[in-house]
């Protein structure tokens, strides 16, 4: 996964919380705030090709049915079972599973892009010392600047190792971003 996609995914992760706080304060919405919720992660999952998905679009059939009156087995409620009790017990629910699902499809991406990200850092770091940034540094166009600083990495002997392994880690595209992100300008 490009890191792009983790972090289209990661931002969606972080709108649970707000999510919740609707539940807690009872909000009537808070059933479509759930389906909306899980259909960006179904369709940050399906742009990429990712089997999860079929599991997030499964959870928001259960919210669907939930809403039309169907109680999914196994869900236990204290008192009687209302309407609105079984739509916000089934919806918050299918979050609950929809995080699990959506942490561990990106856990092992984030690991490759945190590693990704350290590697770029020490590159940038030995780069500086060496003026192969200042180099580059006075270039008005961004992408003339990359990609001169990335070429130069590529080629010192000293960062040549380290640049394949950036670039083996998470791609071309992907390394020019962590490089980008790590430089000190």
């Amino acid at each position: 996964m490009q890191i792009a996609s983790l972090e289209e995914i990661e931002r969606i992760l972080l709108r649970l919380p707000e999510i919740v706080d609707r539940l807690d304060s009872k909000d009537p919405r808070f059933s479509d705030l759930v389906k909306s919720w899980l259909q960006d992660l179904e369709r940050a999952f399906a742009e990429n090709r990712l089997f999860q998905a079929a599991e997030v679009a499964a959870l928001r059939a259960m919210v669907i049915s939930a809403e039309r009156g169907v109680i999914c087995p196994g869900m236990e409620f204290s008192g009687p079972k209302t309407p609105r009790k079984v739509r916000e017990a089934v919806a918050a629910d299918s979050l609950k599973r929809a995080e699990g699902i959506a942490a561990d499809a990106i856990r092992g991406d984030s690991a490759r892009i945190a590693e990704g990200e350290r590697l770029a850092r020490q590159l940038v770091a030995i780069a500086e010392q060496k003026g192969i940034i200042k180099r580059f540094s006075a270039e008005e166009d961004h992408t003339t600047m990359l990609t001169g600083i990335w070429s130069e990495i590529s080629l010192d002997p000293d960062l040549m190792a380290g640049a394949t392994a950036l670039k083996g880690l998470v791609g071309f595209r992907d390394a020019l971003i962590l490089v980008d992100r790590a430089l000190p300008l």
